[in-house]
Order: structure tokens, then C-alpha cells, then sequence
């Protein structure tokens, strides 16, 4: 049997293709330059594919056509599901008609509201009376520091105001 040798033939196109190919991925991946990427990705097939049909006819190497093509198709592929995403996203944006921008307004709205409600509840009179219990509590403690016997008096006192403390926060 003679043996046939292999050529070059399609290897320079092959190259091409899967440097495109390369390309084609980062550039879908990244979404913003999903155009770009899908025409890279769809030169690099049809560069690959040619490659690959004159190394099948002159019993030239497929190896570097084939991978070419098989990764210009990966990017393109990305490509085009950024390009369904985002033209599902318009579409769904069409559809609504400025209606997500009345729901952006509805959250502020809301956010609004929640900030009033918190500074609303939070009463003059209740700080006050939390002020008054912080300051006795601050001068029994300075009052009892030198009398070590009145330490259980003093855990009550404090458990008191931990208690009309949390009270207060239930109230409100």
C-alpha cells in the first residue's frame, strides 16, 4: 500500500478561523460586544469550514480546520443568546410601556414612606423619658461603683430599665 502524505492544504484558513473563533469567545461572553463577537465567530466558520473542505479534498491535515470551526461556533452560539436575551429584554419593555418606570416611582415612593415612618415614630416625649432613665441609671451606677454591697440592687435597676427599654420599642 502506498501511503498518502498529508498537506498543508486549508491549514492557513484553519489558523485564521480558530484565531477568530478565540477572539469570538471573551468579546460574546463580555455582552456588550456581542455583535462584534458574532461576526467574528461567523467569518471564523465560514473560514474554518472552507479550510476544512480543501484539506478534505487535497488529504490535507483537519485537525486545526476542525477546531476552528468548533470554537467560532462556541462564540457564535454565546453571541447569539446575548442577542435573545436582550432583544426578550426590549421586547418585554415595549410591551409594558413605560410601565416599569411607574413601578421604579412606586419604590421610591415606598422608600420615601419608610423613611418618614421611622422618623416619625421615634416621639420627643419617649426621648425624653429615655434620657431621664439613661441619666439615673448613670448615676446609680457612679453612686454604687464605691458600695460593692449593693451590687444585687443594682442588677434589678438595670433589669428594669432593660425592660421599660424594650417597652418602649414594642410601643412603637
Amino acid at each position: 500500500m502506498v501511503e498518502q502524505q498529508k498537506t498543508n492544504t486549508g491549514q492557513g484558513l484553519g489558523i485564521a478561523g480558530l484565531v477568530l473563533g478565540i477572539i469570538s469567545i471573551p468579546l460574546a461572553v463580555m455582552g456588550c460586544t456581542f455583535i462584534i463577537a458574532l461576526l467574528f465567530g461567523a467569518v471564523g466558520i465560514v473560514l474554518s469550514a472552507i479550510g476544512l473542505s480543501q484539506a478534505k479534498q487535497e488529504n490535507g491535515s483537519k485537525g486545526v480546520p476542525t477546531a476552528g470551526l468548533v470554537v467560532s461556533i462556541v462564540g457564535s452560539v454565546i453571541a447569539i443568546l446575548w442577542f435573545l436575551f436582550l432583544g426578550a429584554f426590549i421586547r418585554d419593555a415595549v410591551d409594558q410601556k413605560g410601565k416599569w418606570f411607574d413601578k421604579l416611582e412606586h419604590l421610591e415612593e415606598i422608600s420615601r414612606d419608610m423613611e418618614e415612618g421611622v422618623e416619625n415614630e421615634v416621639d420627643e416625649k419617649d426621648m425624653e423619658e429615655l434620657e431621664k432613665k439613661m441619666e439615673e441609671l448613670e448615676g446609680e451606677v457612679n453612686e454604687e461603683e464605691g458600695n460593692a454591697s449593693n451590687s444585687g440592687q443594682e442588677d434589678e435597676e438595670v433589669k428594669k430599665a432593660e425592660e421599660e427599654l424594650e417597652k418602649l420599642r414594642k410601643e412603637r
